[in-house]
């Protein structure tokens, strides 16, 4: 049965592959550094249903050619997002390539960004050189592979995509938060367990949450939160959600369990009335898939508070983690009045 595992990236959530030519290599011998890349949504403007995907590679080491970058969108779309090219790129110097394409609102899927470079043999191979100076096996090795580069070796990602009116990032539609959850006028991202997930208690527990967390009864929420949160992290086993006979959905328990404290740090702040104690929380955690829409709820709080200084830094905080993000942009505007 196949099953489809979410994972979060470096912020923002994004599965990754890399695709190489040296497959005979093992993975605890393997070439210098010779390209970084880094893939994301740069912008969505859902008004011109205009949405880009923004493509960095640098040439940390050597001098790249024949760099390429081409999207693959799915089908469904009907668009060519085209593929950009680059001659050469000297040792230090960075390209941007920026994929733009038509989609409508409430698309979710998936796409596959395709890169592929040519490194420098002979850089490369002054890098084996310089980094396993003292241990001649292992640079013989990387030696000989390094000799064959003779084309560009591919690299890239492939990563879900999730467009709606508020934002556009990389995640499933399963472990998206929603910016459904009102208090004076004021909205707050939370994630919303879709029915179907686990069975028997877990399935329970997270019905009860769901439920509590409609109602802001905090009380219920922390029990049945808690609870899922001990049955995760001893089980260590994955929430699973059938989809059909041969399709599963299952979200990683370390990815649960970040979801569910993001609703009970949201909800305890609202309910209490203590954008501190949100505040205190996000400083104290690491980069992540569920941080910035902390501080989009820390900001809204805020706002809700009239305190529009406070407001607009954590705003402004959120917007530079997830930048394709109007929902924030229209909040800032607000704030800036």
């Amino acid at each position: 049965m196949p099953v489809n595992f979410f994972a979060r990236s470096a912020l923002a959530g994004f599965l990754a592959f890399a695709a190489s030519n040296l497959s005979a290599m093992t993975p605890e011998i393997r070439l210098p550094e010779w390209q970084r890349s880094k893939i994301d949504i740069s912008e969505w403007k859902p008004d011109q249903k205009l949405l880009t995907i923004r493509v960095d590679i640098e040439a940390p080491s050597v001098q790249l050619e024949k760099i390429t970058s081409k999207l693959h969108l799915p089908e469904e779309l009907g668009v060519n997002a085209g593929q950009h090219e680059r001659p050469f790129l000297k040792k230090g110097d960075k390209v941007v390539f920026l994929h733009k394409f038509s989609v409508k609102p409430d698309f979710a899927g998936w796409a596959e960004v395709e890169l592929a470079a040519q490194p420098s043999q002979d850089g490369v191979l002054a890098l084996i050189k310089s980094a396993h100076a003292n241990e001649p096996a292992t640079a013989a090795i990387l030696e000989a592979e390094a000799r064959t580069i003779d084309k560009p070796l591919n690299f890239g990602r492939s990563m879900p995509l999730l467009v709606r009116d508020d934002i556009a990032l990389c995640t499933a539609v399963e472990t998206a938060l929603k910016p459904d959850f009102k208090v004076n006028g004021q909205q707050f991202y939370f994630w919303y367990p879709e029915s179907g997930f686990g069975k028997g208690l877990t399935s329970e527990g997270l019905k009860a949450f769901t439920s509590a967390i409609g109602n802001s009864n905090l009380k219920s929420a922390e029990a049945a939160g808690n609870m899922l949160i001990k049955k995760l992290e001893t089980s260590k086993e994955p929430l699973m959600l059938s989809r059909t006979k041969d399709e599963t959905f299952a979200i990683p328990a370390p990815v649960a369990i970040d979801l569910i404290n993001a609703n009970l740090a949201t909800l305890q702040a609202i309910v209490e009335k203590s954008p501190e104690m949100l505040e205190k929380k996000i400083n104290a955690m690491q980069p992540g898939y569920t941080r910035p829409f902390l501080m989009f709820n820390l900001a809204s709080l805020y706002e809700s508070q009239k305190k529009s200084g406070p407001a607009k830094l954590w705003y402004e905080k959120a917007i530079s983690e997830i930048p394709a993000w109007p929902l924030v942009e229209t909040s800032l505007k607000r704030v800036r009045k």
